[in-house]
Protein backbone atom coordinates (compact mmCIF):
# COMPACT_ATOMS: atom_id res chain seq x y z
CA UNK A 1 0.00 0.00 0.00
CA UNK A 2 2.77 2.40 0.92
CA UNK A 3 4.74 1.48 -2.18
CA UNK A 4 1.68 1.99 -4.35
CA UNK A 5 0.78 5.33 -2.81
CA UNK A 6 4.21 6.94 -3.20
CA UNK A 7 3.88 7.48 -6.97
CA UNK A 8 0.42 8.99 -6.46
CA UNK A 9 1.69 11.42 -3.83
CA UNK A 10 4.56 12.42 -6.07
CA UNK A 11 2.23 13.07 -9.01
CA UNK A 12 -0.19 14.95 -6.76
CA UNK A 13 2.58 17.24 -5.44
CA UNK A 14 3.75 18.04 -8.95
CA UNK A 15 0.24 18.83 -10.10
CA UNK A 16 -0.42 21.05 -7.05
CA UNK A 17 2.75 23.05 -7.66
CA UNK A 18 1.85 23.46 -11.32
CA UNK A 19 -1.64 24.74 -10.50
CA UNK A 20 -0.23 27.19 -7.92
CA UNK A 21 2.25 28.55 -10.43
CA UNK A 22 -0.46 29.04 -13.04
CA UNK A 23 -2.70 30.87 -10.50
CA UNK A 24 0.12 33.29 -9.68
CA UNK A 25 0.74 33.99 -13.35
CA UNK A 26 -2.95 34.70 -13.88
CA UNK A 27 -3.54 37.07 -10.91
CA UNK A 28 -0.33 39.09 -10.70
CA UNK A 29 1.74 38.78 -13.82
CA UNK A 30 5.45 39.50 -13.97
CA UNK A 31 6.57 43.13 -13.96
CA UNK A 32 4.52 45.68 -15.91
CA UNK A 33 3.57 43.26 -18.66
CA UNK A 34 -0.08 42.41 -19.25
CA UNK A 35 -1.43 39.49 -17.23
CA UNK A 36 -1.05 36.23 -19.06
CA UNK A 37 -3.88 33.79 -19.13
CA UNK A 38 -3.30 30.24 -17.95
CA UNK A 39 -2.90 27.57 -20.60
CA UNK A 40 -5.27 25.30 -18.68
CA UNK A 41 -8.97 26.09 -18.66
CA UNK A 42 -10.49 26.62 -15.23
CA UNK A 43 -12.97 23.81 -15.74
CA UNK A 44 -10.11 21.48 -16.56
CA UNK A 45 -8.37 22.42 -13.33
CA UNK A 46 -11.45 21.65 -11.33
CA UNK A 47 -11.90 18.30 -13.05
CA UNK A 48 -8.31 17.30 -12.42
CA UNK A 49 -8.47 18.35 -8.79
CA UNK A 50 -11.67 16.36 -8.26
CA UNK A 51 -10.21 13.16 -9.76
CA UNK A 52 -7.94 12.55 -6.79
CA UNK A 53 -8.97 10.49 -3.82
CA UNK A 54 -9.25 12.77 -0.77
CA UNK A 55 -8.40 9.91 1.57
CA UNK A 56 -4.79 9.89 0.47
CA UNK A 57 -4.24 13.62 0.96
CA UNK A 58 -2.17 14.30 4.06
CA UNK A 59 -2.63 18.13 4.02
CA UNK A 60 -5.26 20.33 2.37
CA UNK A 61 -4.59 21.71 -1.09
CA UNK A 62 -4.03 25.50 -0.88
CA UNK A 63 -6.92 27.48 -2.38
CA UNK A 64 -5.12 30.91 -2.39
CA UNK A 65 -1.93 31.67 -4.22
CA UNK A 66 1.05 32.89 -2.19
CA UNK A 67 1.81 36.63 -2.54
CA UNK A 68 4.15 37.58 -5.33
CA UNK A 69 5.86 40.33 -3.22
CA UNK A 70 7.38 38.91 -0.04
CA UNK A 71 8.97 42.15 1.34
CA UNK A 72 7.47 45.33 2.82
CA UNK A 73 7.13 48.35 0.55
CA UNK A 74 9.45 51.27 1.29
CA UNK A 75 8.83 55.01 0.76
CA UNK A 76 11.50 56.99 -1.05
CA UNK A 77 11.74 60.82 -0.90
CA UNK A 78 13.12 62.42 -4.04
CA UNK A 79 14.84 65.80 -3.75
CA UNK A 80 14.70 66.65 -7.44
CA UNK A 81 12.90 65.02 -10.34
CA UNK A 82 14.63 64.41 -13.64
CA UNK A 83 13.88 66.65 -16.60
CA UNK A 84 10.57 65.93 -18.29
CA UNK A 85 10.57 65.69 -22.07
CA UNK A 86 7.49 67.13 -23.73
CA UNK A 87 6.34 65.84 -27.07
CA UNK A 88 4.12 67.60 -29.55
CA UNK A 89 0.48 67.07 -28.70
CA UNK A 90 1.01 66.61 -24.95
CA UNK A 91 -1.28 68.50 -22.55
CA UNK A 92 0.60 70.62 -20.00
CA UNK A 93 -0.99 72.18 -16.91
CA UNK A 94 0.93 75.24 -15.71
CA UNK A 95 0.72 76.73 -12.19
CA UNK A 96 -1.20 79.97 -11.65
CA UNK A 97 1.80 82.30 -11.61
CA UNK A 98 2.00 85.90 -12.86
CA UNK A 99 2.84 86.23 -16.52
CA UNK A 100 5.94 88.10 -17.56
CA UNK A 101 4.71 89.49 -20.85
CA UNK A 102 1.55 90.40 -22.65
CA UNK A 103 2.42 88.68 -25.91
CA UNK A 104 0.07 85.76 -25.22
CA UNK A 105 -2.99 87.86 -24.38
CA UNK A 106 -5.76 86.96 -26.78
CA UNK A 107 -8.93 88.79 -27.76
CA UNK A 108 -9.87 92.43 -27.86
CA UNK A 109 -10.34 94.77 -30.80
CA UNK A 110 -7.14 95.77 -32.63
CA UNK A 111 -6.65 99.52 -32.61
CA UNK A 112 -7.20 101.31 -35.91
CA UNK A 113 -4.97 103.94 -37.47
CA UNK A 114 -7.54 106.70 -36.92
CA UNK A 115 -7.92 105.83 -33.23
CA UNK A 116 -4.15 105.76 -32.75
CA UNK A 117 -3.78 109.18 -34.39
CA UNK A 118 -6.52 110.69 -32.21
CA UNK A 119 -5.14 109.03 -29.09
CA UNK A 120 -1.64 110.40 -29.57
CA UNK A 121 -3.05 113.80 -30.51
CA UNK A 122 -5.16 114.18 -27.36
CA UNK A 123 -2.30 112.98 -25.14
CA UNK A 124 0.69 114.69 -26.76
CA UNK A 125 -0.86 117.19 -29.12
CA UNK A 126 0.54 115.50 -32.22
CA UNK A 127 0.75 111.92 -33.56
CA UNK A 128 4.39 112.60 -34.48
CA UNK A 129 5.52 112.89 -30.85
CA UNK A 130 5.64 109.99 -28.43
CA UNK A 131 6.61 109.09 -24.89
CA UNK A 132 10.09 109.46 -23.49
CA UNK A 133 12.06 106.55 -22.07
CA UNK A 134 11.12 107.56 -18.53
CA UNK A 135 7.43 107.31 -19.35
CA UNK A 136 7.97 103.99 -21.11
CA UNK A 137 9.70 102.56 -18.03
CA UNK A 138 7.02 103.77 -15.61
CA UNK A 139 4.75 101.03 -14.24
CA UNK A 140 2.49 100.37 -11.26
CA UNK A 141 5.06 98.13 -9.61
CA UNK A 142 4.90 97.59 -5.84
CA UNK A 143 7.67 98.10 -3.32
CA UNK A 144 8.95 94.94 -1.66
CA UNK A 145 6.92 93.65 1.28
CA UNK A 146 9.88 94.07 3.66
CA UNK A 147 10.52 97.67 2.57
CA UNK A 148 9.41 100.74 4.58
CA UNK A 149 6.51 101.15 2.13
CA UNK A 150 4.89 97.74 1.54
CA UNK A 151 1.66 99.55 0.62
CA UNK A 152 3.31 101.79 -1.98
CA UNK A 153 3.81 101.96 -5.73
CA UNK A 154 7.30 102.78 -6.97
CA UNK A 155 7.40 106.03 -8.91
CA UNK A 156 10.09 107.95 -10.73
CA UNK A 157 10.72 111.66 -11.05
CA UNK A 158 9.22 111.81 -14.54
CA UNK A 159 5.74 113.01 -15.43
CA UNK A 160 4.22 109.59 -14.82
CA UNK A 161 4.67 110.13 -11.08
CA UNK A 162 1.54 112.29 -10.84
CA UNK A 163 -0.64 109.68 -12.54
CA UNK A 164 0.85 106.84 -10.47
CA UNK A 165 0.14 108.74 -7.23
CA UNK A 166 -3.49 109.18 -8.28
CA UNK A 167 -3.68 105.39 -8.57
CA UNK A 168 -1.90 105.14 -5.21
CA UNK A 169 -4.57 107.33 -3.64
CA UNK A 170 -7.41 105.10 -4.81
CA UNK A 171 -5.39 102.05 -3.78
CA UNK A 172 -5.08 103.42 -0.23
CA UNK A 173 -8.82 104.06 -0.24
CA UNK A 174 -9.46 100.37 -0.92
CA UNK A 175 -6.70 99.29 1.46
CA UNK A 176 -7.69 101.46 4.43
CA UNK A 177 -11.34 102.46 4.18
CA UNK A 178 -13.02 99.85 1.97
CA UNK A 179 -12.46 97.10 4.53
CA UNK A 180 -14.92 94.92 6.37
CA UNK A 181 -13.54 96.08 9.73
CA UNK A 182 -12.61 99.75 10.20
CA UNK A 183 -11.41 99.68 13.79
CA UNK A 184 -8.76 102.28 14.57
CA UNK A 185 -6.78 99.63 16.44
CA UNK A 186 -6.67 97.36 13.39
CA UNK A 187 -5.77 100.27 11.16
CA UNK A 188 -2.87 101.33 13.33
CA UNK A 189 -1.68 97.75 13.67
CA UNK A 190 -1.40 96.56 10.11
CA UNK A 191 -3.31 98.53 7.52
CA UNK A 192 -0.07 99.99 6.13
CA UNK A 193 1.60 96.56 6.18
CA UNK A 194 -0.64 94.58 3.85
CA UNK A 195 0.00 91.12 2.51
CA UNK A 196 0.73 90.49 -1.15
CA UNK A 197 -2.88 89.42 -1.68
CA UNK A 198 -4.34 92.48 0.05
CA UNK A 199 -2.35 95.05 -1.88
CA UNK A 200 -2.94 93.26 -5.17
CA UNK A 201 -6.68 93.25 -4.48
CA UNK A 202 -6.54 96.95 -3.54
CA UNK A 203 -4.69 97.87 -6.74
CA UNK A 204 -7.15 95.93 -8.89
CA UNK A 205 -10.04 97.69 -7.16
CA UNK A 206 -8.39 101.09 -7.66
CA UNK A 207 -7.82 100.57 -11.39
CA UNK A 208 -11.38 99.34 -11.87
CA UNK A 209 -12.91 102.24 -9.93
CA UNK A 210 -10.95 104.89 -11.83
CA UNK A 211 -11.78 103.45 -15.26
CA UNK A 212 -15.42 102.85 -14.39
CA UNK A 213 -15.71 106.40 -13.03
CA UNK A 214 -14.23 107.82 -16.24
CA UNK A 215 -16.85 105.93 -18.25
CA UNK A 216 -19.73 107.48 -16.24
CA UNK A 217 -20.20 104.12 -14.49
CA UNK A 218 -21.80 102.69 -17.62
CA UNK A 219 -18.87 101.38 -19.66
CA UNK A 220 -15.11 101.56 -19.94
CA UNK A 221 -12.17 100.42 -22.05
CA UNK A 222 -8.94 98.61 -21.15
CA UNK A 223 -5.88 98.77 -23.40
CA UNK A 224 -3.36 95.94 -23.49
CA UNK A 225 -0.28 95.73 -25.68
CA UNK A 226 0.25 92.83 -28.06
CA UNK A 227 3.37 91.66 -29.85
CA UNK A 228 2.56 92.67 -33.43
CA UNK A 229 1.38 96.07 -34.75
CA UNK A 230 -2.25 96.31 -35.79
CA UNK A 231 -1.70 98.44 -38.91
CA UNK A 232 1.03 99.30 -41.36
CA UNK A 233 3.11 102.44 -41.84
CA UNK A 234 1.33 105.70 -42.60
CA UNK A 235 2.52 109.26 -43.18
CA UNK A 236 0.08 110.61 -40.54
CA UNK A 237 1.51 108.55 -37.70
CA UNK A 238 4.97 107.91 -36.27
CA UNK A 239 5.31 104.42 -34.70
CA UNK A 240 6.36 104.15 -31.06
CA UNK A 241 6.09 100.34 -30.57
CA UNK A 242 3.25 100.89 -28.09
CA UNK A 243 0.20 102.65 -29.52
CA UNK A 244 0.07 100.69 -32.78
CA UNK A 245 0.16 97.38 -30.84
CA UNK A 246 -2.84 98.04 -28.60
CA UNK A 247 -5.86 95.78 -28.35
CA UNK A 248 -8.98 97.35 -26.86
CA UNK A 249 -11.29 95.53 -24.44
CA UNK A 250 -14.66 97.17 -23.78
CA UNK A 251 -16.86 96.39 -20.78
CA UNK A 252 -20.42 97.30 -19.87
CA UNK A 253 -20.57 95.44 -16.55
CA UNK A 254 -18.36 96.25 -13.58
CA UNK A 255 -18.07 92.59 -12.56
CA UNK A 256 -16.67 91.67 -15.97
CA UNK A 257 -14.20 94.54 -15.74
CA UNK A 258 -13.08 93.52 -12.25
CA UNK A 259 -12.53 89.89 -13.25
CA UNK A 260 -10.57 90.97 -16.31
CA UNK A 261 -8.33 93.36 -14.38
CA UNK A 262 -7.60 90.71 -11.74
CA UNK A 263 -6.45 88.32 -14.46
CA UNK A 264 -4.33 90.89 -16.31
CA UNK A 265 -3.09 93.12 -13.50
CA UNK A 266 0.52 92.11 -14.26
CA UNK A 267 0.25 93.91 -17.61
CA UNK A 268 0.37 97.20 -15.68
CA UNK A 269 3.19 96.09 -13.36
CA UNK A 270 5.63 94.15 -15.54
CA UNK A 271 9.01 95.76 -16.06
CA UNK A 272 9.28 97.27 -19.56
CA UNK A 273 5.54 96.66 -19.91
CA UNK A 274 4.59 100.38 -20.24
CA UNK A 275 2.09 100.05 -17.39
CA UNK A 276 1.47 103.78 -16.84
CA UNK A 277 1.01 104.40 -20.56
CA UNK A 278 -1.48 101.54 -20.84
CA UNK A 279 -3.44 102.92 -17.90
CA UNK A 280 -3.36 106.45 -19.35
CA UNK A 281 -4.68 105.20 -22.69
CA UNK A 282 -7.36 103.14 -20.91
CA UNK A 283 -8.42 106.22 -18.94
CA UNK A 284 -8.69 108.35 -22.10
CA UNK A 285 -10.64 105.79 -24.12
CA UNK A 286 -12.95 105.11 -21.19
CA UNK A 287 -13.86 108.80 -21.11
CA UNK A 288 -13.83 108.90 -24.96
CA UNK A 289 -11.79 111.42 -26.93
CA UNK A 290 -14.74 113.60 -28.10
CA UNK A 291 -15.96 114.07 -24.53
CA UNK A 292 -12.46 115.02 -23.32
CA UNK A 293 -12.17 117.65 -26.05
CA UNK A 294 -15.54 119.06 -25.10
CA UNK A 295 -14.62 119.23 -21.40
CA UNK A 296 -11.27 120.96 -21.91
CA UNK A 297 -12.56 123.83 -24.08
CA UNK A 298 -9.55 126.12 -23.93
CA UNK A 299 -8.79 129.28 -25.90
CA UNK A 300 -8.58 129.10 -29.71
CA UNK A 301 -5.10 128.26 -30.95
CA UNK A 302 -4.19 126.32 -27.79
CA UNK A 303 -3.49 122.63 -28.35
CA UNK A 304 -5.77 120.19 -26.63
CA UNK A 305 -3.53 117.73 -24.83
CA UNK A 306 -3.24 115.97 -21.49
CA UNK A 307 0.56 116.18 -21.14
CA UNK A 308 2.55 119.39 -21.03
CA UNK A 309 5.61 120.10 -23.16
CA UNK A 310 7.72 118.75 -20.27
CA UNK A 311 5.59 115.55 -20.21
CA UNK A 312 4.02 116.48 -16.88
CA UNK A 313 0.32 115.75 -16.33
CA UNK A 314 -1.89 118.76 -16.92
CA UNK A 315 -4.67 119.64 -14.51
CA UNK A 316 -7.11 118.07 -16.96
CA UNK A 317 -5.37 114.70 -16.65
CA UNK A 318 -5.24 114.92 -12.84
CA UNK A 319 -8.95 115.78 -12.69
CA UNK A 320 -9.70 112.96 -15.12
CA UNK A 321 -7.90 110.48 -12.88
CA UNK A 322 -9.43 111.77 -9.63
CA UNK A 323 -12.98 112.66 -10.68
CA UNK A 324 -13.55 111.07 -14.09
CA UNK A 325 -13.92 114.49 -15.75
CA UNK A 326 -11.17 116.16 -17.81
CA UNK A 327 -12.04 119.73 -16.90
CA UNK A 328 -8.94 121.91 -16.38
CA UNK A 329 -10.61 123.95 -13.62
CA UNK A 330 -10.63 123.42 -9.84
CA UNK A 331 -13.67 125.44 -8.73
CA UNK A 332 -17.03 123.99 -7.72
CA UNK A 333 -19.90 123.73 -10.17
CA UNK A 334 -20.12 126.27 -12.99
CA UNK A 335 -18.93 129.87 -13.27
CA UNK A 336 -21.32 132.23 -15.04
CA UNK A 337 -19.55 135.53 -14.32
CA UNK A 338 -15.94 136.67 -14.40
CA UNK A 339 -14.02 138.44 -11.62
CA UNK A 340 -15.49 141.80 -12.63
CA UNK A 341 -19.07 140.54 -12.60
CA UNK A 342 -19.51 140.37 -16.37
CA UNK A 343 -21.53 137.52 -17.83
CA UNK A 344 -19.35 134.95 -19.54
CA UNK A 345 -20.24 133.87 -23.10
CA UNK A 346 -20.16 130.22 -22.01
CA UNK A 347 -20.31 128.68 -18.53
CA UNK A 348 -16.98 127.47 -17.18
CA UNK A 349 -17.44 123.92 -15.90
CA UNK A 350 -15.61 122.87 -12.75
CA UNK A 351 -15.88 119.94 -10.33
CA UNK A 352 -19.53 118.97 -10.04
CA UNK A 353 -19.54 116.49 -7.16
CA UNK A 354 -17.49 115.69 -4.09
CA UNK A 355 -14.58 113.51 -5.15
CA UNK A 356 -13.38 110.30 -3.53
CA UNK A 357 -9.76 111.53 -3.47
CA UNK A 358 -8.89 115.18 -2.92
CA UNK A 359 -6.33 117.58 -4.36
CA UNK A 360 -4.11 120.30 -2.82
CA UNK A 361 -2.01 122.87 -4.66
CA UNK A 362 0.74 125.33 -3.79
CA UNK A 363 3.22 127.18 -6.00
CA UNK A 364 5.61 129.73 -4.55
CA UNK A 365 5.92 131.45 -7.92
CA UNK A 366 2.29 132.60 -7.98
CA UNK A 367 1.22 136.12 -7.11
CA UNK A 368 -0.03 136.11 -3.49
CA UNK A 369 -3.08 138.08 -4.62
CA UNK A 370 -3.92 135.68 -7.47
CA UNK A 371 -3.16 132.26 -6.10
CA UNK A 372 -4.90 129.18 -7.45
CA UNK A 373 -7.84 128.26 -5.26
CA UNK A 374 -9.08 124.68 -5.00
CA UNK A 375 -12.81 124.26 -4.52
CA UNK A 376 -14.30 122.37 -1.61
CA UNK A 377 -15.31 119.46 -3.85
CA UNK A 378 -11.61 118.59 -4.14
CA UNK A 379 -10.37 120.16 -0.93
CA UNK A 380 -12.80 118.15 1.23
CA UNK A 381 -13.12 114.70 -0.39
CA UNK A 382 -15.07 111.72 0.87
CA UNK A 383 -11.87 110.05 2.09
CA UNK A 384 -8.93 111.74 3.90
CA UNK A 385 -6.54 111.26 0.98
CA UNK A 386 -5.12 114.14 -1.07
CA UNK A 387 -2.88 114.24 -4.12
CA UNK A 388 -0.66 117.29 -3.60
CA UNK A 389 1.24 119.38 -6.10
CA UNK A 390 3.85 121.54 -4.39
CA UNK A 391 6.09 123.66 -6.62
CA UNK A 392 5.44 121.27 -9.50
CA UNK A 393 6.26 118.12 -7.47
CA UNK A 394 3.52 115.57 -6.83
CA UNK A 395 3.01 113.79 -3.51
CA UNK A 396 0.31 112.11 -1.47
CA UNK A 397 -1.10 113.15 1.92
CA UNK A 398 -3.38 110.76 3.78
CA UNK A 399 -4.76 109.99 7.22
CA UNK A 400 -5.98 106.73 8.73
CA UNK A 401 -8.92 108.40 10.48
CA UNK A 402 -12.01 108.51 8.21
CA UNK A 403 -13.67 111.12 10.47
CA UNK A 404 -11.10 113.74 9.47
CA UNK A 405 -13.31 114.84 6.55
CA UNK A 406 -16.64 114.52 8.36
CA UNK A 407 -16.12 115.66 11.99
CA UNK A 408 -14.65 119.11 12.64
CA UNK A 409 -13.58 118.12 16.15
CA UNK A 410 -11.09 115.62 14.72
CA UNK A 411 -9.41 118.46 12.81
CA UNK A 412 -8.16 120.06 16.03
CA UNK A 413 -5.29 117.59 16.30
CA UNK A 414 -4.50 114.75 13.92
CA UNK A 415 -1.74 112.79 12.18
CA UNK A 416 -1.01 112.57 8.46
CA UNK A 417 1.42 110.63 6.28
CA UNK A 418 3.25 112.09 3.30
CA UNK A 419 4.31 109.73 0.50
CA UNK A 420 6.18 110.45 -2.72
CA UNK A 421 6.97 106.99 -4.09
CA UNK A 422 10.51 107.92 -5.15
CA UNK A 423 13.53 106.00 -3.94
CA UNK A 424 14.99 109.05 -2.20
CA UNK A 425 12.30 108.75 0.50
CA UNK A 426 13.84 106.04 2.66
CA UNK A 427 11.43 106.15 5.62
CA UNK A 428 7.80 107.13 6.24
CA UNK A 429 7.13 110.82 6.83
CA UNK A 430 4.61 111.30 9.66
CA UNK A 431 3.25 114.79 10.30
CA UNK A 432 1.55 115.93 13.51
CA UNK A 433 -0.88 118.76 12.78
CA UNK A 434 -2.54 120.99 15.37
CA UNK A 435 -5.11 123.61 14.36
CA UNK A 436 -6.75 124.73 17.62
CA UNK A 437 -3.91 127.00 18.78
CA UNK A 438 -2.05 127.17 15.47
CA UNK A 439 1.48 128.32 14.79
CA UNK A 440 2.93 131.36 16.64
CA UNK A 441 2.27 134.66 14.87
CA UNK A 442 5.02 137.33 14.68
CA UNK A 443 4.15 140.77 15.97
CA UNK A 444 5.54 142.92 13.14
CA UNK A 445 5.09 142.75 9.39
CA UNK A 446 8.81 142.29 8.78
CA UNK A 447 8.98 139.36 11.16
CA UNK A 448 5.86 137.90 9.56
CA UNK A 449 7.40 138.00 6.08
CA UNK A 450 10.65 136.48 7.33
CA UNK A 451 8.73 133.74 9.10
CA UNK A 452 6.64 132.99 6.01
CA UNK A 453 9.79 132.57 3.94
CA UNK A 454 11.01 129.92 6.39
CA UNK A 455 7.84 127.83 6.18
CA UNK A 456 8.41 124.65 4.12
CA UNK A 457 6.31 124.55 0.92
CA UNK A 458 4.45 121.43 2.04
CA UNK A 459 3.26 123.22 5.17
CA UNK A 460 2.00 126.09 3.01
CA UNK A 461 0.12 123.55 0.94
CA UNK A 462 -1.44 122.04 4.08
CA UNK A 463 -2.44 125.51 5.28
CA UNK A 464 -4.55 126.01 2.15
CA UNK A 465 -6.86 123.45 3.75
CA UNK A 466 -6.22 124.17 7.47
CA UNK A 467 -5.27 127.83 7.73
CA UNK A 468 -2.65 128.61 10.38
CA UNK A 469 -2.02 124.93 11.19
CA UNK A 470 1.08 124.07 13.20
CA UNK A 471 2.90 121.16 11.51
CA UNK A 472 5.48 119.00 13.30
CA UNK A 473 7.72 116.78 11.17
CA UNK A 474 8.41 114.22 13.91
CA UNK A 475 12.19 114.36 13.54
CA UNK A 476 12.22 114.32 9.74
CA UNK A 477 14.05 117.15 8.02
CA UNK A 478 11.54 118.98 5.76
CA UNK A 479 12.37 117.99 2.21
CA UNK A 480 9.37 119.47 0.37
Amino acid sequence: MDNASDPLLTERDKLTRLLSFLDIETKIGPGNEPKRQSSFPIQGRRSLAASFDSSIVDHPIPTLSPPFVTQRLQTFYVDSWPAVTVKQGDTIIFPNTPRKSSSNTLGGIPITLDTAVELRSIVYGSPMHSFSKDWQKATLKFYLLDSPFPFGIETSKCGARGLALCVQGFMLKHLIFDREYKSSVLQEAGVLKPTAFERRRALAGAVCEMLWQAGDRRKCCVCLKQQEPCFGPDYRYRPDSITEKLHLFEFKKFEDLHNFIKRHLEEFQTEHGNGCILFLYSLVLSRTIPKIREEIKVKPGFKLKLLSDMEDPTQSLINLALTGSATPHLHNGELLYDDKGNLLPHPVHGIQTRSQIGFMFWDKGEDPEKRTEVGSMLKTPKNPIWVSKVNGQFGLLFSLNPDLVSDWRVENKFTMWYYTGVLSQVKPTVLFIETRVGRPRPKTGLQRREEENKIPPLENCIMTKWYGADVKWNGTVPFV
